[in-house]
């Protein structure tokens, strides 16, 4: 970590990259780039190889590792906070981000002046849109297994109207997102939280590889703090569903969801 530039940052972004396409990190270092001296970023880039598109990222950065393997989401941030300096100023947020991100300039100087002014939230995610500037309509309820099932295995034509309505409820698609408010579950593609609660709470728990670790980190920093979806800027999300179409990536959400509810218990609808 780079004390001298860590010491101007409000905000870190710790963009967790695993083989980014060299057209993903282009888009991704030219957002970069735009980025006032008040944030930084750092990249972890998990089962690294070397001469990889993601090296590009690398003169920038406050911050840059290299797993040779892939521990995962949650624990590649957490190698960022472990390298945090223990004395002298933090900075007030730190952000989890995915590398198939893009946002106009001055978006998260606009989140940040936002979450400078608001103590009381320990977690926000902005509006996540697609590149035509449609909404993705990420916020949830709290996981439940009806939920994760519905979601993942039952075609919309096959399932009763109950069930669509369920299907509703959990993903809080008759919300208003274009207004504030709290949210049980954000989406971890990109998330911005307080440091001081974020360290508080231990990081993200290094159990989840992946999935569900930010329904879990929502849940741990709403102890500390609000959980909100913060629609005072927007983020271009180019997603990709890879555990739909991988059954590695299944038997991984598989174990996700187990630790998930081994946790914080059982609730099936």
């Amino acid at each position: 970590m780079i004390r001298e530039r860590l010491m101007q940052r409000q905000v870190l972004l710790v963009i967790v990259a695993y083989h980014p396409s060299e057209e993903e990190v282009t888009r991704l270092s030219n957002c970069l780039a735009q980025l006032s001296p008040r944030i930084g970023y750092a990249v972890v880039s998990n089962d690294h190889r070397s001469g990889e598109p993601v090296e590009a990222l690398r003169f920038g950065a406050d911050c840059f590792l290299v797993n040779r393997n892939n521990p995962g989401y949650g624990r590649a941030i957490n190698q960022v906070a472990a390298s945090l300096p223990r004395e002298g100023p933090l900075p007030e947020l730190i952000g989890a981000l995915n590398t198939d991100l893009a946002w106009q300039q001055g978006t998260f100087e606009k989140l940040l002046d936002w979450l400078l002014q608001h103590p009381d939230v320990s977690v926000a995610v902005p509006q996540l849109v697609d590149p035509q500037g449609v909404v993705q309509l990420l916020c949830k309820q709290n996981p439940t297994v009806l939920g994760l099932f519905s979601r993942r295995f039952i075609p919309e034509q096959l399932k009763p109207d109950w069930l669509k309505r369920y299907d509703q409820w959990y993903m809080m698609a008759n919300r208003d997102y274009n207004s504030i408010s709290e949210v049980p579950y954000l989406s971890g593609c990109c998330m911005l939280m307080r440091t001081k609660d974020f360290l508080a709470a231990g990081g993200f728990d290094d159990r989840f590889f992946l999935y569900l670790e930010d329904a879990d980190i929502t849940r741990s920093l709403g102890a500390y703090g609000r959980a909100l979806h913060l629609p005072v800027a927007s983020i271009i999300h180019h997603w990709g569903r890879g555990n739909h179409r991988s059954w590695k990536l299944t038997l991984v959400n598989f174990h996700s969801v187990w630790l998930y509810f081994s946790k914080w218990g059982w609730k099936v609808w």
